[in-house]
């Protein structure tokens, strides 16, 4: 459950850990600066970040009780810093229920945000909310049917408007289905879709491919929902600008496949990232990232594993030289019950090969949830620092909203012999 909308977990200050021969010691840390934020000692993470045109930085996410219960009430929350992480203002959205904010994109100095909000005698619904550079609400809109529904993420199109991905339950005795939704730039539905993958569907992330088309990803759960024994499959599917399915696979190797997000490439392709079991002994997870050409043609698959059984990638943006930055967690360390998360980051090339990695974080769960480039060439990242899972009674514990920002570690090629 924690892992499956927003990611519960969190960061800690000190620096501890880095392995592998990839990584240089004589490097400095990338880490430029990194900052914790706590909502009146709530459990607080974030899902996702954006710099808007004047450098300030906006992440969202959830703020809720540091313990869940079956009637649990949490808000959505948006932090607004300066370029340094100086808290501008913070506010929180919602109402009786589970609120939640998964997605922020920029329209100039305005903040679209979409998510997921309790309506009461309708249970979730999909949310989207307008703010202005104060925060004050513009616009604000809920979607769905009479059960559970939700947006995991937005993005703009060409013609002022948007299109969101999410899921969507149209009966009380049926699963979830990927939901598609079109709008125009004041939140009117212009088309939607609703696909059903096979079981419990949701759509996890979309992003534009080739001149004119999109990239949809989405993981169908089969067995053991919201638990470490969690099973399923991937699917990515191309549409048209109105929704039609141009083409579609889906990913069935191994017990358990899940896809986080998808980001366009320079290339006019695109890029996935998300967790796999096809290695390692189940139940197990490693960083999983898939490079597909214009065409939606797979042009090359890794795998990664490092030192934790639990590792699973989270984000993923391109680097100016073509390479990407990966965010990811490390399970490293053994706790009584089960590991822990580090926060997990590592560079690739263009092929995918590593080249440079770091892990750090506290004695709880740490999670790197989203990436995005800034103006001046460098990288902030939003997640959680401090989560616990274990006892029960105790989940999530008094996590953080965590934001880091980052460079690139440039990396000397070798002297020639």
């Amino acid at each position: 459950m924690i892992k499956n909308f927003v990611s519960f977990t969190g960061l800690f200050l000190l620096l501890i850990l880095t392995f592998s021969k990839i990584i240089y010691p004589e490097q400095s840390s990338c880490i430029i600066w990194e900052k914790t934020f706590d909502n009146n000692g709530n459990a607080d993470a974030g899902s996702s970040i954006v710099e808007d045109p004047e450098q300030n930085i906006i992440a969202v996410g959830g703020t809720g009780p540091t313990h869940f219960t079956f009637d649990y009430n949490s808000d959505g929350i948006v932090i607004k810093t300066d370029k340094n992480g100086n808290i501008i203002w913070k506010k929180q959205f919602g109402g009786k229920g589970i609120d939640v904010f998964s997605c922020v994109i920029t329209k100039g100095t305005h903040y679209i945000i979409a998510g997921s909000k309790t309506v009461q005698s309708l249970a979730r619904q999909a949310w989207l909310i307008e703010l202005d550079k104060d925060g004050n609400v513009l616009t604000e809109k809920t979607f769905g049917k009479k059960f559970d529904d939700g947006f995991a993420q937005i993005i703009s199109t060409s013609d002022n408007g948007y299109l969101a991905v999410g899921q969507i339950q149209l009966a009380a005795n049926k699963k979830s289905d990927v939901w598609l939704a079109k709008f125009d730039e004041n939140f009117n539905i212009i088309w939607d879709r609703s696909l059903d993958l096979g079981n419990q569907d949701t759509g996890m992330s979309i992003a534009k491919i080739g001149e004119k088309n999109f990239i949809v990803v989405a993981n169908t759960i089969t067995k053991n929902y919201g638990n470490l024994f969690q099973q399923g499959y991937s699917t990515f599917i191309i549409i048209d600008s109105n929704g039609n399915i141009l083409k579609q696979q889906t990913f069935k190797n191994g017990p358990k496949n899940k896809f986080s997000k998808v980001k366009s490439t320079n290339d006019g392709g695109a890029i996935i990232v998300g967790q796999t079991s096809i290695k390692e002994k189940f139940p197990s997870e490693d960083t999983w990232v898939i490079k597909l050409d214009k065409n939606a043609n797979i042009e090359w698959t890794r795998i990664f594993e490092s030192y934790g059984r639990y590792d699973g990638g989270f984000d993923i943006v391109q680097t100016d030289d073509d390479g990407y930055i990966i965010t990811a967690y490390s399970q490293v360390h053994q706790t009584e019950r089960m590991n822990f998360d580090n926060f997990w980051i590592f560079k690739t090339d263009k092929k995918g090969d590593i080249i440079w990695q770091y892990t750090w974080g506290g004695p709880d769960n740490d999670d790197a949830v989203a990436i995005t480039k800034t103006i001046d060439g460098n990288y902030l990242i939003t997640g959680s620092f401090g989560s616990v899972s274990w006892p029960l009674n105790k989940v999530p514990g008094q996590c953080d909203l965590y934001i880091v920002k980052i460079k690139d570690i440039q990396i000397s090629p070798p002297a020639p012999h």
